[in-house]
């Protein structure tokens, strides 16, 4: 009988190591100037890879055996312990903290604990980075959340934002303004003459076409006042007018509501520094 699956052969099989490579190296710069940065539940050692092409010390920590051994054997400092338990019995404190994509394994009585074990472990004016899959992002709701087997629940940014404050954390940047998958504004077609295809022509061909008509009508019934036919046209291209208003008005706001489901971050990365001692 074969192993059973486990979160190392999802982290090996299912995750792509450049794409993650990608996202993760945004937040490089955060710890610039850093003299020891902590990666809670860090994986394969993505970030830690990333921190130290730039020379930043870095230590990670990760529960998984197999994955951690992996790490080890490619040269980078990581403790084998679950977050909690390492968070718990370190004395050490950390000018830097990154955390990605670990808060959403865990139910809500969990992620309390972790700001309140988190917080003394930050040095005084210290660095921490939370990301986590944005809730208020479709494109994550629909095509990414639930790949993970260990997926729990989403949490919103703006209630660890609360939490962050709430220990000592302050906030000082976020990325929820970010809108990185913006749609292409909907184009109307340009209004055309009915059944031909063909662009309204300008304003004056109209009244010339109808003062035709109307001396040809005039010639035979001598019934139709010209201002009459004057009058009709000028209503006739005033509604058209408000249509084509009314059509582009329709089209902004379908964008607008379209970009607010989709255009949003597929991560909510939070970036606090320590105040509180």
């Amino acid at each position: 009988m074969t192993d059973r699956f486990d979160y190392a052969d999802y982290e090996f099989t299912l995750r792509d190591r450049q794409w993650n490579r990608e996202m993760q190296s945004g937040y490089v710069t955060h710890f610039r100037g850093c003299h020891k940065v902590l990666d809670l539940a860090c994986g394969s050692g993505i970030f830690l890879e990333l921190l130290a092409e730039q020379g930043i010390p870095a230590l990670g920590v990760e529960r998984n055996p197999a994955v951690a051994a992996w790490v080890k054997r490619h040269g980078w400092d990581i403790v084998e312990q679950d977050v909690f338990a390492f968070l718990e019995q370190t004395t050490e404190t950390y000018d830097g903290v990154f955390c990605s994509h670990f808060l959403e394994h865990l139910p809500f009585e969990q992620v309390l604990l972790f700001f309140e074990l988190l917080a003394p472990r930050v040095s005084p004016a210290g660095t921490v980075v939370i990301v986590v899959p944005n809730p208020e992002s479709i494109r994550m709701q629909l095509l990414g959340f639930w790949r993970d087997p260990e997926h729990v629940r989403f949490y919103h940014p703006e209630l660890l934002e609360a939490l962050c404050r709430h220990v000592g954390l302050e906030v000082i940047h976020t990325n929820r303004e970010d809108a990185p998958h913006l749609l292409s504004p909907l184009a109307l077609p340009q209004a055309t003459e009915t059944g031909r295809g063909q662009p309204l022509r300008p304003r004056g061909w109209l009244k010339e076409k109808l003062r035709a008509v109307y001396f040809q009508f005039l010639r035979r019934l001598r019934l139709a006042p010209a201002a009459d036919l004057l009058a009709l046209e000028v209503r006739l291209r005033q509604d058209m007018e408000a249509q084509q208003r009314a059509m582009t008005a329709w089209a902004e706001g379908a964008n607008e509501a379209l970009n607010s489901m989709w255009a949003r971050p597929d991560n909510a990365a939070i970036v606090c520094r320590k105040t509180k001692a």
